[in-house]
């Protein structure tokens, strides 16, 4: 991190130098600390560091360089504000329109500043939460112990494109599975037989995931991509019930619980706060413009 913070002011201090060097005859000199000026405006050496600190990750990683910051200076932070300036040279910052979407804005960054503050830490999970998840909704995490798997397996995109279009004309599946299907995959309409979960080899698990989150025979699974290719999964048969152990599944219910706490969290902040504020509604008002909305028109004579 360091070593970054040196690089970019050494940078930037290149980058000074070289501004302070294109300077015209007669013009106004630059500040000591003054990287650029844009008419009247002038951008601090300080100002334009900040600029480069809020960028992404990804934006930094570009700017590791005296052409990368070079470009961001020229083409980013000096465009912006010639652009500004000309908004308000048309008084566009006067603009009514305008400036209700400003106050939305800032009104929306407040409240998400906000709500991110008083609600911290109150949208986590807890251990308890899970467990108790699980042991209430068995039935979610019980599954066969046994699948029976028939699939349609081609190692290319066109084919792919050909198969799905023709299961959704209602072709069989075993006659499209012994057509299309690559190497022994072809013999009996793409039958696997049998399968257990943690049969399969890791590479396959999206595969594995897919065969066993089918719970209908007949039922058709979405496009699965292995090292073998793309592959389409239908279930032929289930035998035997097993519970997945919590350590399997826990992720998948801390990912579903987690949005649920956070929006119980958010009600729970606004129907504290309405409760403390002064709210008054002109029900007369009201009552007066539900009469207009629900009243037909009249029809011209």
């Amino acid at each position: 991190m360091m070593a970054k913070r040196l690089i970019f002011l050494g940078i930037l201090l290149f980058l000074s130098f070289l501004v302070s060097g294109c300077q015209k005859p007669g013009e106004k000199g630059l500040g000591e600390k003054e990287l650029v000026r844009i008419n009247d405006v002038s951008v601090s050496l300080e100002e334009f560091q900040q600029m480069l600190e809020k960028q992404p990750l990804e934006g930094k990683m570009k700017l590791l360089s005296e052409k990368g910051t070079r470009d961001f200076l020229e083409n980013y932070v000096i465009p912006r504000e010639v652009l500004y300036q000309g908004a308000k040279k048309k008084g566009l910052d006067k603009n009514k329109e305008i400036l209700a979407k400003i106050e939305d804005a800032r009104r929306a960054i407040l409240i998400e500043a906000l709500l991110e503050e008083v609600l911290r830490g109150r949208g986590e999970v807890s251990e308890e939460e899970i467990q108790r998840y699980y042991k209430e909704n068995q039935p979610l995490f019980t599954e066969p112990q046994e699948v029976k798997i028939r699939h349609i397996v081609v190692n290319s995109e066109p084919a792919l494109k050909e198969v799905v279009t023709k299961l959704s004309q209602g072709e069989s599946f075993e006659k499209l599975a012994s057509t299309y299907n690559i190497g022994k995959f072809k013999e009996d309409g793409g039958n696997l037989g049998y399968i257990r979960r943690g049969q399969l080899a890791p590479p396959f698990a999206q595969f594995e995931e897919a065969a066993f989150s089918l719970r209908k025979r007949g039922e058709i699974s979405e496009v699965v991509s292995t090292p073998y290719g793309y592959h389409i999964l239908r279930l032929e048969d289930m035998r035997g019930t097993t519970l997945r152990p919590l350590n399997q599944v826990k992720e998948k219910i801390h990912f579903f619980l987690q949005p649920k706490k956070k929006q119980e969290a958010y009600l729970g902040y606004v129907k504290e706060t309405k409760s403390k504020a002064k709210i008054l509604i002109n029900e007369k008002l009201w009552a007066e413009e539900e009469k207009k909305e629900v009243k037909p028109k009249e029809k011209k004579k």
